[in-house]
């Protein structure tokens, strides 16, 4: 049985937002981090809900260090890797500091998409609980591309989707379809996929 590492309580922003030029290492150190996270009891039922999302966030950026796109499929070095959010958003301010964060040699931006041809432009695509009704349609919309579809929804990896957020004994973990990830072209590094629980679709 693998070990957890320690939690190590930090002030501030994570370290990767502060200088992203080391994010290599001080990402994977913030994402084993994000995966043995527990929330405070004594916090209130909005600070927990923001701690939430400010770790979900977290994995986000770091999930982009440790997926490979093909070639083609990536701006080129000096573009822009955009993270697409389908429906409501729940993560309100807390994915803030990721925009304009440079990761790949590319900068990050968040845009909220309205329209089928506005998920064109996105490398990642987090689809909302409020979407649920309409996933079969989005996963449509994205058959053809090589995206990344985060959720956090009952049964999105089993559904099709590539990553889910699931939450165990108040921890923030996730699900990896790997089967998913190959029929859309990406490539999960094996460091993270050790950190999910892995499902079929």
């Amino acid at each position: 049985m693998r070990s957890e590492p320690a939690i190590v309580k930090a002030k501030g922003p994570p370290a990767f937002l502060q200088k992203p030029a080391a994010a290599g290492v001080r990402a994977w150190l913030w994402l084993a981090l994000a995966a043995t996270c527990v929330w405070p009891a004594e916090l209130r039922a909005q600070s927990a809900l923001q701690r939430e999302y400010e770790i979900k966030a977290a994995y986000l950026y770091n999930f982009i260090n440790y997926i490979d796109w093909p070639a083609d499929s990536l701006p080129p070095a000096g573009g822009t890797i955009t993270i697409g959010i389908v429906g409501e958003n729940p993560f309100g301010p807390a994915i803030d500091p990721l925009k304009g964060k440079q990761i790949k040699g590319r900068t990050l931006a968040v845009k909220q998409i309205t329209t089928p041809k506005d998920l064109e432009a996105c490398q990642i695509v987090f689809i909302s609980v409020s979407e649920k009704a309409r996933l079969p349609e989005i996963f449509g919309q994205l058959k053809d591309s090589k995206t990344l579809t985060v959720s956090e929804m009952d049964g999105f990896a089993a559904q099709g989707g590539i990553i889910n957020f699931i939450s165990e004994r108040n921890k923030v973990r996730f699900e990896i379809n790997p089967d998913a990830a190959r029929r859309t072209g990406l490539t999960i590094s094996s460091e993270l996929l050790k950190l999910a629980k892995l499902v079929k679709s």
